[in-house]
């Protein structure tokens, strides 16, 4: 679907970008505000994540460059938020995290804005040789250049500092400390960290004990009691995807055969699996 994938951000994400660089949190399919009930900060970075990405499948320079001046925009919107964090301004700039629940400092919504600025930095990697002939415009991308690889060390160190449990030896969603599947986020989609990696691996381990229900199904969060408690299988996909990565097949095998297995009658994927 690479045509639509192009409009989506080509047309729809830019009629409703904000002037400040942020999307809010819902659109109507016209471009308007639909009813919103708060603001997720990774809505916005994830718009520049999914720019890069759809590069990569299409190697389309030219829409790269159509769409640099909305990353541009947004990532100012980001760097601003991360500068107040970073300040001690937490409590003046919390988003709703990704399941729209909780409001505060989440680990997901910070990887997904370490992933857009790391983003940024191959977006103008790309594009510097379109800009040869510009000097002011490669010397403002240099200096941003310089900031936006400052920031991804801040970001990650601050990760480790305020969401990592030591008593736990796991990652921790917020401050409320609890085991999140969406911790697996920091590991893939956004590189982060390596599969591996110890605190990594403490994390899933926790995440086998605690969210992990008899049936083999992932919960999205320790104590989620959606509908019943039932596990999500975008939790099991997204478990599959880890251990991809971490190049253990079977596991991986394991999480995509409970989908499999737990889908309707009508072969269709349940939002949740009993």
């Amino acid at each position: 679907m690479e045509k639509e994938t192009e409009r989506f951000y080509k047309t729809f994400c830019k009629m409703t970008q904000s002037k400040s660089g942020m999307w809010e949190q819902r659109f109507y399919t016209d471009g308007n505000l639909a009813p919103c009930w708060g603001y997720q900060i990774d809505e916005t970075a994830s718009v520049i994540y999914g720019v890069y990405n759809h590069f990569e499948h299409t190697n389309n320079l030219k829409f790269l460059k159509d769409t640099l001046k909305m990353c541009e925009n947004a990532t100012k919107y980001l760097k601003k938020y991360i500068e107040n964090l970073l300040n001690g301004k937490e409590e003046e700039y919390k988003s709703y995290d990704l399941w729209e629940e909780n409001e505060g400092i989440h680990t997901y919504s910070l990887a997904a804005i370490f992933a857009s600025f790391e983003t940024m930095l191959k977006i103008y990697n790309k594009l510097k040789p379109e800009f040869e002939g510009n000097r002011l415009k490669l010397e403002k991308i240099e200096k941003e250049e310089i900031l936006l690889k400052k920031y991804l060390l801040e970001i990650k160190d601050y990760i480790l500092k305020n969401l990592y449990d030591n008593n736990k030896k796991t990652f921790i969603r917020n401050k409320d400390g609890k085991i999140d599947i969406s911790l697996l986020g920091l590991v893939t989609p956004f590189n982060l960290f390596s599969p591996k990696e110890k605190k990594i691996l403490n994390t899933i381990e926790k995440m086998d004990l605690s969210i992990r229900t008899y049936t083999g199904g992932y919960l999205r969060y320790e104590g989620d009691n959606y509908v019943g408690g039932n596990p999500w299988i975008i939790a099991n996909l997204w478990m599959a995807k880890y251990y991809i990565e971490a190049g253990n097949k079977k596991k991986a095998t394991e999480n995509f055969e409970f989908v499999v297995k737990t889908a309707t009658e009508a072969r269709i994927f349940a939002r949740t699996s009993r």
